[in-house]
């Protein structure tokens, strides 16, 4: 499904990610992903290796149709990196908050929209993959929540750099009933489950488990 989010919930998202390449553009993550023009919330390596997440307002595929804010940490190839980004989806740089390894960014705009809200239109969503674009990495345990979680639980997910899941409260992470999606990318099936239980499910082709 497109998995409508918009800045009546805000958002956090956190995952764990290696790239084999460096200097590439690499889509994560497109929830309403359009052929014509940039809409919903889109996650992506730019090919300055850095994270940064935007959303489109559904008219154009310019730097104009979307608000984008990037990370400042290039991130190095076969290394596996902690994400977590929280935004309200605002024009304000500080008021989206990206996290390498539980160490914040500094966040520049690498858009020029004025939408403070994403569009959503007939789309789908995606992992490794926008319009026609492909991306290239391992991931594992992917998280959308509802709002911005706190630095608490955010510190409590990061877990000193060690797997923890998202299903479950566990220390200081208490907001595992605000999941809008939950993947952990483990199965080796080729159908992706949404274990948060919200049936945000999906086909997995051209994957390697491992």
């Amino acid at each position: 499904s497109a998995m409508s989010l918009d800045n009546s919930d805000d958002l956090t998202v956190a995952f764990w990610i290696n790239f084999p390449t460096a200097g590439a553009t690499e889509w994560i993550f497109a929830n309403n992903s359009q052929a014509s023009d940039y809409s919903g919330v889109f996650i992506y390596k730019a090919s300055d290796d850095k994270i940064s997440i935007g959303w489109g307002d559904g008219s154009g595929t310019t730097a104009g149709d979307r608000e984008t804010m990037r990370g400042s940490t290039a991130l190095a190839i076969n290394t596996w990196y902690f994400i977590v980004i929280t935004t309200d989806f605002s024009l304000t740089t500080t008021n989206t908050v990206i996290r390498v390894n539980n160490s914040a960014e500094t966040v520049v705009n690498n858009g020029t929209s004025s939408a403070t809200d994403p569009v959503y239109e007939s789309g789908i969503a995606y992992f490794g993959r926008t319009k026609n674009v492909y991306g290239e990495f391992k991931i594992r345990n992917f998280g959308i929540w509802a709002g911005e979680l706190d630095s608490n639980n955010l510190t409590a997910l990061y877990n000193s750099g060690n797997f923890l899941s998202f299903l479950e409260d566990t220390g200081n992470y208490d907001q595992s009933s605000e999941l809008k999606g939950c993947w952990e990318f483990n199965n080796g099936d080729n159908i992706i489950q949404d274990k948060s239980g919200n049936g945000a499910n999906g086909t997995i082709s051209g994957a390697v488990y491992e």
